[in-house]
């Protein structure tokens, strides 16, 4: 089933989830090369994996997403944001590793523990700027996808479990690189992608065992 088929959205031309553009275009004044050519003056090489963690129904830790702090800025994610041909608008970019310790529901379906990536999906390989939840395995315990001041990660393989159009809405507090946060309430998690002064929340709620 393709990516279009299951956000549900209509007829669209799409290229494969983890196709990669050449890397030619710029990244609000820098492109790939150069990036990794400029070493510690560039942003996008300090980046680090961050971790952050809640209960879940009686179990600790039971949410668990790690994730790079990204340095983006409002174009670059305009790019993801509104499409078009530049390079971050034709690829996908898994921005969290997600592991669940117990069963959990959200973007509509029931999930088993296990580990998880989410992935933006930008304008134009699908109608509308999306998630996507792909299942994986890493690769050792404790392994991740995710490296340290790679910006550019290439999505893991991995079956497309869940996906549906995403909105980050404007009145987040300013942050000057992506932040997850995870919210413990009753039976729920609330997980919250910020960037900038925009943020996207999805709910996590405990699935009992029959």
């Amino acid at each position: 089933m393709t990516l279009v088929a299951l956000l549900g959205l209509g007829p669209v031309a799409a290229l494969p989830p983890a196709t990669l553009a050449s890397p030619t275009a710029r990244h609000e004044g820098l492109n790939q090369q150069e990036g990794m050519n400029m070493g510690g003056n560039d942003p996008r090489k300090a980046t680090t994996i961050q971790t952050t963690s809640a209960k879940l129904g009686g179990v600790a830790d039971a949410v668990m997403v790690r994730y790079l702090n990204l340095p983006w800025g409002p174009q670059t994610f305009g790019y993801i944001e509104n499409g078009g041909n530049q390079f971050y608008s034709l690829r996908t970019w898994p921005i969290a590793h997600l592991t669940l310790k117990t069963r959990a529901k959200f973007f509509g379906r029931d999930f088993e523990p296990g580990d998880y990536v989410l992935t933006l999906v930008p304008k134009g390989l699908a109608p509308r700027m999306g998630m996507q939840v792909r299942s994986f395995q890493p690769s050792g315990n404790g392994g991740t996808f995710l490296v340290p001041g790679n910006v550019f990660t290439e999505t893991p393989n991995g079956p497309i479990v869940a996906s549906r159009p995403v909105e980050f809405k404007p009145g987040a507090p300013q942050s000057d690189a992506m932040r997850i946060s995870l919210t413990s309430k009753k039976n729920m998690v609330e997980m919250t992608i910020n960037y900038g002064d925009r943020s996207f929340t999805e709910t996590l709620t405990m699935v009992k065992v029959k």
